[in-house]
């Protein structure tokens, strides 16, 4: 390792969808930046399919690391366990079903060298879903650590994650207790202490159509929970309507949750935690009706139609710029019948 060429240690978990981690690994192999140790840790229980499918993936990587958990744990704890066999004086997490485009590495690198005083940087996001480009999340602009309370989702993924690697350690890696939202906890801790330098292009492609986008409802609500609990100093401190704000964000989420698992019940009782915080929104009120009429395939695809409509503006955004490889890997990406890297 060099100071000119450090090393970066890229951590792969993967657990399901093992059909996308080819694509994944892949994009780390195709980086620009030389000198990477690349990471996979498979969480997948031992017995299972998805562990013997993984297995015969990893085969054809063998100048990866990889680390077999002897029973499934989550996705904090297969990460941790990659933060304990890095060796990078960088540390890059990407989910199993995510990809980097080419230059990812190398310019996040020279980011966080042209600013030591600095832990992390995040960059623009594209999500996918279905042949659809679903979606674009930039940076924000505001304090990343208020945007990210106030929308989940403003990291676009927990890929979006690179950090020195004395920065992860020293926040003793991720919190374990959680199954979802391992990349919430660890970003709310981590940006209230710290403001990651950030990158406007998008940089990494989020899938959409894997196996852990579809929540339980009920571990969904003791996750919520649990993370209410954790960061209840910080939540006790909002002001009046930004204490509406968080909560209405959480109850809309766990409706969601509901009309998608049909449960009646659930939907009014839901809804009622919502109300306390706000009345329900045009959109809200429209996927309750429809739910209860048995119509909530209706409302997903309506909601899927205004992300086709839009599908094409995003796709030239996001192409515009990019390398050939870049551009055709995410023409494969956005083709549902084509899973593993073309590269």
């Amino acid at each position: 390792m060099t100071m000119e060429m450090p090393l970066v240690s890229v951590i792969i978990t993967t657990y399901h969808n093992e059909q996308y981690l080819p694509r994944a690994i892949g994009s780390v192999l195709a980086q620009t930046w030389p000198n990477i140790q690349l990471i996979v840790v498979d969480d997948n229980p031992p017995d299972s399919p998805s562990r013997r499918a993984t297995e015969e993936v990893m085969a054809r990587y063998p100048q990866a690391l990889y680390l077999r958990h002897p029973e499934n744990r989550n996705g904090a704890a297969a990460r941790n366990t990659g933060i304990r066999a890095a060796e990078g004086q960088y540390i890059a997490f990407l989910d199993n079903d995510d990809f980097y485009f080419s230059d990812h590495i190398a310019s996040c690198v020279r980011t966080l060298q042209a600013r030591p005083d600095c832990g992390s940087v995040v960059c623009g996001v594209a999500k996918i879903r279905g042949g659809v480009c679903w979606d674009r999340i930039d940076p924000p602009e505001e304090d990343m650590a208020r945007a990210l309370l106030f929308s989940e989702t403003a990291l676009g993924t927990g890929s979006n994650l690179f950090l020195t690697a004395d920065t992860v350690r020293g926040l003793g890696g991720f919190d374990e207790r959680f199954r979802r939202h391992q990349d919430v906890e660890f970003g709310l801790r981590y940006f209230a202490v710290d403001r990651p330098v950030t990158i406007r292009q998008v940089q990494i492609v989020k899938e959409m159509d894997g196996f852990s986008n579809v929540p339980d409802l009920q571990k969904f609500l003791q996750t919520k929970e649990l993370l209410w609990d954790t960061f209840h100093e910080t939540l006790d401190a909002l002001s009046p309507a930004d204490r509406a704000r968080y909560f209405g964000g959480q109850w809309s989420a766990l409706l969601y949750a509901a009309c998608k698992a049909g449960d009646r019940d659930q939907i009014r009782a839901i809804a009622s935690q919502l109300e306390r915080f706000r009345p329900l929104d045009k959109k809200e009120r429209l996927m309750v009706s429809l739910t209860r009429a048995g119509l909530f395939h209706g409302y997903e695809r309506l909601k899927s139609m205004a992300k086709t409509l839009r599908s094409p503006k995003l796709k030239a955004q996001i192409l515009a710029g990019l390398p050939e490889a870049d551009r055709h890997a995410f023409e494969q990406a956005l083709s549902p019948t084509k899973k593993e890297d073309p590269r």
